[in-house]
């Protein structure tokens, strides 16, 4: 049994899993939380760790940036200056709600290597996270279930501290064999059907829910996700 944990916040979406290539010999890639921009300036300032660096980057480069969303850049290293503006901090989110469960069942047919299967069920393909492809419980070609659980999330109350989400080894259900995730991201697609796709540091995951009109696009949803062996 893995445990795998992704969140996000309303701010913390990746808008675009790839980068744009480099445009200009000389340019290098950086990697690091989104942290400030400066567009007049061609300054894009990430986060690595406890380390704040300055990127001098091309137009292309600012297109789609999210704060606090973890980017890969390209640009060269400018010198260190006084970030003179800040952007608001994320508003605390929790979940809200009852949640929409759903079970399903079918054949895995392709596990990216940053680590996302897609299964095709009964009720259309479905794509959640996994460990990596060379080490995952499931493989290309077997039968697989796939349970997932959806739930709202809105901005938390001042003064409330929303509860963790980081998965519980005594809460998990360890005797049972399989892939477990959580990814908190905003709603990039809402199929009446049920369907819905989801950002995530991995790329867009896509999940089915009972089909309820509760969900629009542009909301943040907390999604629970495990795909076991079919017995």
């Amino acid at each position: 049994m893995r445990s795998i944990l992704g969140l996000l916040t309303v701010v913390l979406i990746l808008a675009g899993c790839a980068s744009t290539a480099p445009s200009a010999p000389g340019t290098s890639a950086f990697t690091g939380e989104v942290w400030t921009w400066d567009e007049q300036a061609g300054i894009i300032t990430l986060r690595q760790g406890g380390q704040t660096i300055r990127v001098k980057a091309a137009p292309d480069q600012f297109r789609g940036l999210d704060l606090h969303s973890m980017r890969t850049v390209y640009g060269v290293l400018a010198g260190p200056a006084e970030i003179q503006t800040t952007m608001t901090p994320p508003v605390p989110l929790m979940a809200v709600g009852a949640p929409d469960e759903m079970n399903v069942n079918g054949r895995v047919t392709s596990i990216d290597p940053v680590g996302k299967v897609t299964i095709d069920t009964e009720r259309g393909a479905v794509e959640v996270w996994v460990a990596q492809a060379t080490s995952s419980v499931v493989k290309v070609g077997d039968q697989a279930v796939v349970k997932m659980r959806v739930q709202p999330m809105a901005p938390a109350p001042p003064g409330h501290s929303p509860a963790s989400t980081t998965l519980d080894p005594a809460a998990s259900p360890t005797s049972e064999p399989g892939e477990y995730a959580v990814v908190r991201g905003r709603l990039l697609e809402v199929d009446p059907s049920g369907r819905l796709t989801v950002e995530s540091p991995r790329g867009p995951i896509t999940v089915r829910v009972p089909p309820s009109g509760r969900y629009q696009t542009g909301t943040t949803v907390e999604v629970h996700t495990s795909v076991h062996p079919a017995r």
